[in-house]
C-alpha cells in the first residue's frame, strides 16, 4: 500500500465516524406536585406525593372522613374547566370531583409516568379516578386509573403545551368517597443524539493501518 493510499483511507475512515450517531441516555426528571395547580380536596401535598379526594369537609358523605384539605370537591362544569375540558367531557354522570393539573411544554416521545393508588369507599355507584390530556389542536385524552397500585405511563405523539390533570370524581350521587395517591411524577426526555467525533478510534484505526502499511513495504 502507497502512503498516498494509506492516508486516503484514514481520512475516509474518519469522515464516516464523524457521522456516526447514537441515541444518548436521557434520565427522567422528577416533576414537583407542589407546582401543580389544584381543584378541590387536594392535600398531603409534596414535592414527590399528593393526596387527592372527593371526601366532603365534614365527613357527612361517609363513617370515615377521608378528606385531607379542608376544601370542598366542586362540580363538574368547574372541575372539567379547571383542566381545560369542554363540559360534559369526563362524563354527563359525574357529580363532583377533585384535581391537579399542570401546563407544560412537552416534545414528541417525551414520557410522563407516575405511581397512583385509587381506593373507593362508595359501594354503591363506584368513583372513577383518571388523567386527561389536552391541547390546543388535538381532541382530549381521558385515561382511567386502576384500582389498587399502578404505574401510568403516557408517550406524547407532537411537540405542544399541554395541560395535564390528574383526579378521582364521584358518579351518579354525592355519597361515598375516593381517595387517590399520586407519587413519583417524572418525565423521560426523548434521546438526545450524540454525534461521535470518533477521535480516539480513528487514532485506533490509523495505527493498525500503518502497522499494515509497514508490513506491506
Amino acid at each position: 500500500m502507497s502512503a498516498k493510499t494509506f492516508w486516503k483511507t484514514v481520512a475516509l475512515g474518519l469522515f464516516s465516524l464523524s457521522s456516526i450517531t447514537i441515541a444518548k441516555p436521557s434520565f427522567a426528571v422528577s416533576v414537583d406536585l407542589r407546582s401543580f395547580n389544584k381543584g378541590g380536596d387536594v392535600g398531603n401535598v409534596t414535592p414527590t406525593q399528593a393526596t387527592i379526594t372527593n371526601a366532603y369537609a365534614d365527613g357527612s358523605d361517609d363513617a370515615t372522613n377521608y378528606n385531607v384539605s379542608g376544601n370542598q370537591p366542586v362540580g363538574p362544569f368547574r372541575l372539567e374547566s379547571s383542566l381545560g375540558l369542554s363540559p360534559g367531557t369526563l362524563g354527563t354522570d359525574v357529580a363532583e370531583g377533585s384535581a391537579i393539573s399542570i401546563l407544560r411544554n412537552f416534545q414528541a416521545g417525551d414520557v410522563f409516568s407516575f405511581n397512583s393508588n385509587f381506593q373507593t369507599f362508595d359501594t354503591v355507584n363506584p368513583d372513577r379516578a383518571f388523567v386527561s390530556i389536552v391541547n390546543s389542536t388535538t381532541s382530549p385524552v381521558i385515561i382511567p386509573l386502576t384500582l389498587g397500585n399502578s404505574t401510568f405511563n403516557y408517550t406524547f405523539p407532537t411537540a405542544n403545551n399541554y395541560t395535564v390533570g390528574i383526579g378521582v370524581v364521584d358518579v351518579n350521587d354525592y355519597v361515598g368517597s375516593s381517595r387517590l395517591i399520586v407519587s413519583n411524577a417524572n418525565v423521560a426526555p426523548v434521546p438526545e443524539p450524540l454525534t461521535i467525533l470518533g477521535s480516539l478510534t480513528a487514532l485506533g484505526l490509523g495505527a493498525n493501518m500503518r502497522r499494515r502499511f509497514g508490513k506491506s513495504r
